[in-house]
């Protein structure tokens, strides 16, 4: 199924795409404008990028393989007969970009459900000094004495923590269930 431009550019401008994003390119900004040109010019070689961008065609093969490596991109290969060098020209499928946001949506959710649970089920306490938290069992095997300094571990109230987490997992479940995008 192919979509327009301007769809592609919607989908992008999107807070949860852009954080899906960020995490399949390891925070690396500069894979949007690798993105961007791909999608304003749909066929484009690694070394014209690099240009374009005037970014070291290192990094450009980086997030391209990031990209790839999400199934968002895609390449043809062609071997010059002369030099017997490679050239790649590099294209977008950002088709399945809203699966993949949902699946990872999917698991952050599972994640947040787990993490949820342990500290629902679960008495916490801290080393004011460390700041390490550890759970009543760790903290009785410790004597409750902070393993690393020696100070007194204390009490540790997750119940912010819960109401946190309670929230992010309505938004996600939210978003789920009402982005056109996600659909």
């Amino acid at each position: 199924m192919k979509i327009s431009k301007e769809e592609i550019y919607a989908m992008l401008d999107n807070p949860l795409v852009q954080q899906v994003l960020l995490d399949i390119l390891d925070e690396d900004i500069s894979g949007f404008d690798v993105l961007a040109v791909l999608v304003e010019l749909g066929e484009i070689t690694d070394d014209e990028i690099s240009r374009q961008l005037n970014l070291k065609l290192n990094t450009v093969r980086k997030l391209l393989y990031k990209l790839y490596d999400a199934r968002l991109v895609d390449y043809d290969r062609e071997k010059d007969e002369e030099t017997n060098w490679y050239t790649y020209t590099w294209k977008p499928t950002l088709e399945k970009l809203p699966s993949i946001v949902k699946k990872r949506m999917e698991s952050i959710l599972k994640e947040l459900r787990e993490q949820l649970v342990v500290e629902e089920s679960n008495m916490f306490f801290y080393c004011p000094s460390c700041e390490f938290k550890y759970t009543f069992e760790e903290a009785m095997d410790y004597g409750f004495s902070c393993p690393g300094c020696g100070n007194m571990l204390q009490e540790f109230d997750n119940g912010e923590l819960i109401k946190d987490l309670e929230g992010q997992i309505r938004f996600l479940k939210e978003e789920l269930k009402n982005s056109p995008l996600l659909k």
